[in-house]
Order: C-alpha cells, then structure tokens, then sequence
C-alpha cells in the first residue's frame, strides 16, 4: 500500500505538498460561472483535486505509521482530519468537477457514461469512506486488540481503494475535464 502511494504521488507533477484548502478557504472560491449560471471550466481545479490527493495519501501514512508506531491514542485524530480533507475534496469533485463534466460531456455518449459510472462509483466509495471513519471516530476501540485488528484490516482495505480510484480518476476521469 505505502509503495503503491508513493507509486502514485511520485507519478503526479510537481505540485506543492499542502493539504486541501481549509473549508472556510474552499467557501471563498466560487465556481466559475457564466452569465447562464452555469460551472465553467478552471484551470486551477485538476491541480488543486490532484494536491488533495496528495495530502489524503500523505494523511493515509501517518495514519499508518501511527499504527506501526504503536501510537494508537493519536489515530483517531488523524482520521478526522482525513475525513475532513476527504469531505473538502469531495464537495469540490461534485460541485466544480462533475457539474461542469455533466454538461460539457453530454453530447458524447461515451464519454458522458464515463463520467457518470465515475461519480457513481464516487458516491459509493464516499459513503462507504464516511461509515468507516464515523465507526471509528471515538477512542474506545483502542483498547481492544482485536478491534485494532479489525480497524488495520478496514484501514488497508480503504487504502486498496482509494489508491486505486485516485490513479484511474488522475489517467481517465481528469483528461476528460477540458474547456468546451
């Protein structure tokens, strides 16, 4: 898993290594619209979700190295903040991304079923991201060696997919995203 996220991170361009904007900060950068209201392209959005990634890989490893480190009191904290960044991401993917590729997309068939099985995946995985930080958002499963194992196993998993949704969505989804 911290191969495949180097793999990963080591394959984007040099972007700079900051976490996602801060939801206030997010709040402030409106989505480009026109004058018919609707999403228009931005150059600074495959950069931006890119750099998200980044950090929700970089979020994920601490994570990690907490569990290795035996520094269980401090996971529960590290995955909130991941759950944060992941929310941050995720309401810039809907908002600007997939609202801007419904339209754009929409005259090709193909392309336009792409993006949908790409949000619809999304949906799922997000919920299902979600459900597993809010199981173990407290600290009284920290105790329990076997609920640890059971978290490290669900941990894994989680990484398995998003690493794997991070790659297709930045060499399939993201060259899709071009000004009409």
């Amino acid at each position: 898993m911290h191969d495949a996220a180097k793999k990963t991170h080591s394959q984007q361009p040099a972007t700079p290594a900051r976490g996602p904007a801060p939801i206030a900060e997010r709040a402030a950068l409106e989505p480009a619209k026109s004058a018919s209201h609707q999403i228009e392209y931005d150059e600074k959005l495959i950069p931006q979700l890119k750099g998200d990634h980044a950090a929700l890989l970089l979020m994920y490893s601490t994570v990690a190295n907490r569990m290795s480190a035996d520094k269980w009191d401090a996971v529960p904290a590290a995955l909130r903040e991941m759950r944060m960044a992941m929310y941050g991401h995720l309401l810039t993917e809907g908002v600007k991304l997939y609202s801007y590729m419904r339209r754009s997309l929409a005259e090709d068939p193909a392309l336009h079923d792409v993006y949908r099985s790409y949000k619809r995946e999304m949906d799922g995985i997000g919920r299902v991201a979600f459900d597993f930080f809010d199981k173990y958002q407290g600290k009284e499963w920290i105790v329990s060696r076997d609920a640890r194992s059971t978290f490290k196993d669900e941990f894994e998993n989680l990484g398995k997919v998003l690493v794997d949704r991070i790659t297709r969505e930045e060499n399939i989804l993201y060259p899709l995203y071009i000004p009409s």
